[in-house]
């Protein structure tokens, strides 16, 4: 049961960092903002992974490329396409998009582990993925095509990327634990975003609340949610950790509103109500 609430409490700072990366993205490219998210939670995750394991830097070094893939797939690019859509669409669409990553999630698992997708699991995965394609469509599901904007297809970037993360973590995780995984793709992936941060313009000035955001995005959102996240690999495997990823649109529709006070169109509230029941379908026992 400590799992299941780990993971949930995930969902909800992973719904909070919809909020953070609206607020920083405002201020800073997405590559500079990612790169002191990330360069914040490495300050933290190296002490702790050396701490836990002495042989920290030769155990990595034996999976060096696989833990690079982590750091492109699930810090670099993943962050690329998240720090850029949510410059370009409100916080609950992008957050309902997103929704998708444990779609992906499983479509990968079932193509390179031979997973299979059926039953309730497969009823609501196709529900959830129907509330998505209503809030991209805006609530014009025949017209989908035309209502594609460019903020859609980055945030689309999001779960794909996400999935090859998850995927790539899973044989990672056999011989290191969830810190040193975490730590190696925190130092990794961010420093490819530092050195792609090199190439875009600095604001000057940077409010309080932006750092305040940066502080939570480094933390909270990375340190302690993607440890606890792959804890939940561990424990119940990839595809039903990956199913708790779907609270988190529904959390960052709440503090869109709450926080942000963001207008929610109608078709947003739909498509948030299929995705919760596409949670609700797919965590049946019975499959």
């Amino acid at each position: 049961m400590k799992i299941y609430l780990k993971l949930v409490l995930v969902a909800l700072f992973w719904g909070g960092t919809f909020i953070a990366t609206r607020t920083a993205s405002a201020v800073f490219e997405p590559f500079t903002g990612a790169a002191i998210r990330y360069i914040m939670a490495t300050m933290v995750l190296l002490p702790l992974a050396l701490r836990s394991d002495p042989d920290f830097w030769r155990r990595g070094m034996k999976q060096f490329f696989p833990l690079a893939l982590l750091g492109f797939s699930g810090v670099f690019a993943y962050n690329y396409f998240f720090f850029k859509g949510l410059r370009m669409v409100e916080t609950s669409h992008a957050a309902l998009i997103v929704a998708l990553n444990p779609i992906m999630v499983m479509l990968f698992s079932a193509w390179r582990y031979g997973e299979k997708i059926r039953g309730f699991r497969l009823a609501g995965m196709l529900l959830a993925l129907t509330g998505v394609l209503f809030v991209i469509s805006r609530g014009r599901p025949a017209s989908i095509l035309t209502a594609f904007e460019w903020g859609d297809f980055f945030m689309l970037g999001c779960p794909i990327t996400w999935a090859a993360y998850t995927i790539a973590g899973r044989n990672v995780l056999k011989t290191i634990t969830p810190l040193q995984a975490t730590a190696w793709a925190s130092l990794l992936g961010g420093s490819m975003l530092s050195i792609a941060a090199l190439f875009e313009p600095h604001p000057v000035t940077v409010p309080l609340n932006v750092w305040i955001s940066l502080a939570y995005l480094g933390l909270v959102g990375t340190v302690l949610a993607f440890i606890w996240y792959y804890e939940g690999v561990i424990a119940l495997g990839i595809t039903r950790t990956a199913i708790f990823n779907n609270l988190v649109p529904v959390f960052a529709l709440l503090l869109s509103v709450t926080v942000l006070q963001e207008s929610v169109p109608v078709y947003t509230w739909i498509g948030a109500t299929l995705v919760v029941a596409g949670v609700v379908l797919t965590n049946r026992r019975r499959v």
